[in-house]
């Protein structure tokens, strides 16, 4: 529902306090990031490639169990 005439919207939040001056870092020598950077990125198409990629920098990825759908082509080649 609209508020009120001569009623102001809230914000749902604020900016942030400081700006990342870094680029995330994990830990290097744990054995579950050596077998996910390990871990092969194929037979996807290029979004779904990007996304894996990104998620494996920033230690976002978990590996999985059974292979996944890909949004676009819609088949089930998700592996990585």
């Amino acid at each position: 529902m609209p508020p009120p005439p001569g009623e102001k919207k809230k914000k749902k939040g604020r900016k942030p306090a400081h700006q990342n001056v870094f680029a995330f870092r994990h830990n290097p020598k744990s054995k579950l990031t050596e077998k996910i950077l390990a871990s092969p990125n194929e037979g996807v198409c290029k979004k779904c490639y990007d996304k894996i990629e990104w998620r494996k920098q920033y230690r976002k990825y978990k590996p999985l169990s059974q292979p996944a759908r890909c949004n676009l082509c819609k088949k089930r080649n998700i592996k990585a």
